[in-house]
């Protein structure tokens, strides 16, 4: 019960107490307490634990034990375990995002732009592959305000998606018959499945994977 309560919002005071706590970690680096380097060891803490066992099944002891910190440099920098996820899955997200918008300020053939946000996706699975693993395995645990942020950065890059298939089908590059929302869930979902098998380690890397998906994908949706 008492983990329990500690993964929840914690209130004001507990959040001002936790704060004169934070230099509890401070003892692990001889050079002082480093915020960012504490806040990024309860992320990866959290990410290698959410992956392989679950939001759930995760608590906040086992998050800061291996991350060899206390719960009050935790809430020092979260305020419970589900703004911890909700602050994982934006840092995935809005990198997306950043990146995706790069793609559709340049280049404005939808083919090539279509190609890139392929590449994208896939990208991010090998460099993000607990980020992605835990946005379709744990987002269902994000609620009211976070989950809405949530849901409307997923819809940016959705849209984006569907932006480019819809200039193509209009451009006559792609197939008119196509319908541009059916076409793209097709194409993100084939891109994020991809995380339950690719290994940027195994026989073949990103780059060659990249260029398999796009031939499968530009087959079915090129005129020629």
């Amino acid at each position: 019960m008492a983990e329990q309560a500690a993964d929840t919002d914690a209130g004001p005071a507990a959040r001002q107490a936790s704060s004169s706590r934070a230099a509890d970690a401070g003892w692990r680096w001889a050079d002082g307490y480093d915020p960012q380097r504490t806040r990024r060891e309860i992320v990866d803490s959290a990410l290698y634990l959410f992956e392989r066992n679950g939001f759930d099944r995760t608590s906040l002891t086992q998050i800061v034990s291996r991350a060899s910190l206390t719960k009050g440099a935790f809430y020092h920098h979260f305020k419970s375990k589900e703004d911890l996820l909700w602050q994982i899955q934006n840092e995935y997200l809005d990198r997306q995002i950043e990146l995706a918008q790069g793609i559709l300020a340049g280049d404005s053939d939808p083919v090539e732009q279509l190609r890139a946000l392929i590449r994208l996706s896939l990208a991010g699975i090998a460099t993000y592959r607990a980020h992605v693993a835990i946005f379709y395995q744990e987002r269902r645990h994000l609620t009211g305000e976070r989950l809405r942020s949530v849901t409307e950065k997923r819809d940016i890059l959705e849209n984006m998606f569907r932006d480019v298939v819809r200039r193509g089908i209009e451009a006559g590059v792609f197939r008119g018959e196509l319908n541009e929302r059916i076409a793209t869930y097709g194409i993100i979902g084939m891109c994020a499945s991809a995380f339950q098998w690719f290994k940027p380690e195994g026989d073949f890397g990103v780059d060659e994977l990249a260029d398999q998906f796009c031939e499968l994908i530009l087959v079915g949706l090129l005129t020629e």
